[in-house]
């Protein structure tokens, strides 16, 4: 009890004297004028501004939290709009090109808000994170305007589960679940399954990283995927192998199409 005591005391003089601060840049943020921002209309079910306003907190070690808000205008402007899908090539099967949807191409900015959400506990960022991406998806599935919904599934990739106990959560089926709430889709996260706890990719050359994803998903569910519009949610498509890898392993189940859907991508 009194460590709880301890704890909620030092939330509160963080959140009391530390500054408010920009999850990319680290500067103080006073208040934000919603009206610059200039989101509206689309898979704006709520208003998206109050999310880019919302406080968010950094979990820190302890309990205790660290005070901050998304991005601070000079920030949010620096975001780079991705103004088309982009296109995935799969190892060994140069036909099988899939669209990589994205609201962002990946800069500091971006990457801010992402490891905020992967490494920091900021589960927060999710509101905003998820409504770029749905509005992206929504726009892109414009030639699927005759689509049922129910013949759509969100899925995420999957962590292998001694990761996802140590992070306590997996980032892609929080995005996946965000999207599918603003846009009617199902979640599913049981046609996959990671089998492999691979060494992050972050940390290798390019000839290793595809190495280390071989093989590290397996098709749980053919019967969840046979026929069905398939879209894999990650946070950021870098390289590409974490989502080729994945879109391998679910084409043995025969779904009418694949697409991949993510925070940001590189550059092509």
């Amino acid at each position: 009890m009194g460590g709880c005591v301890v704890r909620g005391f030092l939330s509160f003089v963080v959140d009391a004297f530390l500054p408010r601060c920009c999850l990319a840049c680290g500067r103080e943020m006073g208040l934000l004028d919603s009206s610059s921002w200039g989101v509206e209309g689309g898979a704006s079910g709520s208003r998206i501004e109050d999310l880019l306003a919302a406080d968010l907190a950094y979990e820190l070690r302890g309990g205790v939290s660290l005070a901050a808000r998304l991005l601070c205008d000079e920030c949010r402007a620096k975001l780079e709009t991705a103004h088309e899908p982009g296109v995935l090539t799969i190892p060994g099967a140069p036909e099988k090109d899939v669209p990589v949807i994205c609201p962002f191409f990946t800069n500091d900015q971006l990457l801010g808000l992402v490891r905020f959400l992967k490494f920091s506990g900021g589960r927060s960022a999710v509101p905003a994170l998820g409504w770029w991406m749905a509005r992206a998806l929504e726009d892109y599935l414009g030639a699927w305007a005759d689509s049922d919904p129910a013949e759509v599934s969100l899925v995420p990739v999957p962590l292998h589960p001694s990761r996802e106990r140590s992070r306590g959560y997996n980032q892609a089926f929080l995005l996946a679940w965000e999207v599918g709430e603003r846009l009617g889709f199902g979640v599913e996260s049981r046609m996959l399954r990671r089998i492999r706890n691979t060494k992050s990719q972050s940390t290798l050359d390019p000839a290793r990283k595809a190495r280390n994803l071989r093989e590290a998903f397996a098709l749980i569910r053919a019967d969840l995927a046979f026929g069905r519009k398939i879209i894999v949610v990650d946070d950021l498509v870098t390289t590409g192998e974490t989502a080729a890898a994945c879109v391998a392993a679910l084409e043995p189940a025969l779904p009418a199409s694949i697409a991949v859907l993510a925070a940001g991508r590189v550059r092509d």
